[in-house]
């Protein structure tokens, strides 16, 4: 692979070059509120963009050292985690505000990181939409208005919004929404969040992730979202997956 390089004015530094590789980490990165060492490693060394994790933790270093990332180890895990600075979202055209990681949805964040790396594997022709992406395309002047958006309305008002997880856009244009479902919670709550991809004529199915011990919650939840959407003539739109222990990989 040819290595292009770029000189990159970072604050409080000296001029220092940037690799593509380095601009892709960056990129990828700038999906997500916040990765960790082994996920980017997952990414790139399973696409073979970059050759080992000892080579992935010396871009990170660097790349935190060039003032583009930041990096934490928050409350709960021993992992470090890493995102992109206000200058690397300028370089790299990153849509959104930079921030730390919010520390109350942290878990669930690096978890959904971890599904998007398996329905990677699993469908690498789906097209893969982040939470983070989606909301953007709901805020002004983020993106062109003709990019599509894929959050759902709550009802309440146009202003109340749903947001996916993950969308994954198929080769054949089915638009699936994917929840992952971590924490309990009361089934009537699944069954109207589920309700309203039911309702939504843009998302043609919704995929639940079920941590073990929520399965049994959740595809009762399903069941009765799914007659209430035969009823409507909609056809059975939500569908339940077991999230198996080993594919968690976040720490």
């Amino acid at each position: 692979m040819e290595v292009v390089v770029r000189e990159v004015m970072v604050p409080k530094s000296r001029n220092r070059r940037v690799t593509e590789r380095d601009l892709a980490i960056l990129r990828w990165v700038g999906r997500w509120y916040g990765v960790t060492a082994d996920q980017v490693a997952r990414e790139f060394i399973g696409k073979e963009l970059l050759p080992s994790q000892q080579v992935v933790y010396r871009r990170l270093r660097a790349l935190v050292e060039l003032g583009l990332l930041d990096s934490a180890q928050l409350v709960g895990k021993r992992a470090k985690v890493f995102w992109l600075t206000r200058a690397a979202m300028d370089l790299v055209n990153a849509p959104g505000n930079s921030g730390t990681p919010n520390i109350t949805e942290y878990h669930h964040d690096l978890a959904v990181v971890d599904l998007a790396l398996h329905i990677g594997q699993i469908r690498p022709d789906d097209e893969l939409i982040t939470e983070r992406e989606i909301r953007s395309r709901d805020t002004p002047n983020q993106y062109e208005a003709s990019a599509p958006t894929y959050s759902v309305t709550t009802g309440v008002n146009e202003r109340g919004r749903r947001y996916p997880d993950l969308v994954g856009v198929r080769t054949d244009g089915t638009v699936w929404a994917h929840e992952l479902e971590r924490t309990r919670k009361p089934r009537p709550r699944l069954v109207r969040n589920m309700l309203l991809y039911v309702n939504a004529d843009h998302i043609s199915y919704a995929m639940y992730w079920a941590f073990p011990e929520l399965l049994q919650n959740i595809e009762s939840a399903a069941e009765e979202a799914n007659r209430a959407s035969v009823e409507l003539g909609r056809g059975k739109k939500i569908a339940v997956q077991l999230w198996n222990a080993d594919e968690r990989r976040s720490g």
